[in-house]
């Protein structure tokens, strides 16, 4: 699916439109970990293993996340595409905040640690997520990772959530199908499992460090 496909741009447009009406109910219910048993045990695993350097959340919600990995002293850029979420999560000190579309990311090649894209590509058609991680790919520094939430099954379309009253797209994924993409990709140290919320999984992946012709030429007059 490319950038310009006519049925990717009115799910992104209807998706912004459905968080920005909403945003303030949608906080409410996603505020705190105690409704998403294992998440706050996923994102300190996923934090344990990154090296030095920024980490972006992806698709930031109202802060919730942002505001865990900010405690244990990472800094972080809060992206997401609704720009009434993002008005939320200015609330927390310390905290860059970007609107994004994560089909094009607004960022160098390599400018971050880690990428943590919990649930945002479940709005996001499946044709597309190529791409998506392509872009994850893309912004992650040498031996940089990834964690990508999603939710287990077939089929995708407009429906209505436990989280939201109005009707969004979403999109169900099996995990294999998801590890073969990110490989693609060119990720590696890929591994899933299933996550303490229902259908819920998480993928973890690495990108490898590729050394350069000036890491070998320290090499060679070391």
């Amino acid at each position: 699916m490319h950038l310009e496909d006519p049925c990717l741009a009115a799910i992104t447009a209807a998706t912004r439109q459905a968080y920005d009406e909403n945003a303030a109910q949608y906080a409410g219910r996603t505020d705190d970990f105690a409704s998403f048993p294992g998440l706050e045990g996923e994102l300190e695993r996923f934090r344990a293993v990154l090296p030095e350097g920024r980490v972006l959340d992806l698709g930031c919600g109202a802060g919730r996340d942002t505001r865990h990995l900010i405690s244990r002293g990472r800094e972080v850029i809060s992206g997401d595409l609704s720009i009434e979420l993002l008005r939320l999560t200015e609330r927390w000190p310390n905290t860059r905040l970007v609107q994004l579309d994560l089909m094009s990311l607004p960022f160098r090649d390599g400018s971050f640690a880690g990428v943590w894209a919990s649930g945002s590509l479940l709005h996001t058609p499946s044709a597309a997520h190529p791409r998506a991680f392509s872009e994850i790919y893309r912004v992650l520094a040498g031996r940089g990772a990834t964690a990508i939430s999603l939710r287990d099954g077939e089929g995708e379309g407009w429906r209505r959530g436990v989280r939201m009253d109005d009707e969004r797209w979403f999109t169900l994924r099996h995990p294999d199908h998801v590890v073969q993409e990110l490989a693609s990709a060119g990720f590696t140290s890929i591994r899933w499992t299933h996550c303490g919320r229902g259908d819920w999984f998480i993928v973890e992946a690495v990108k490898p460090w590729v050394p350069t012709r000036q890491d070998a030429g320290r090499t060679e007059s070391a």
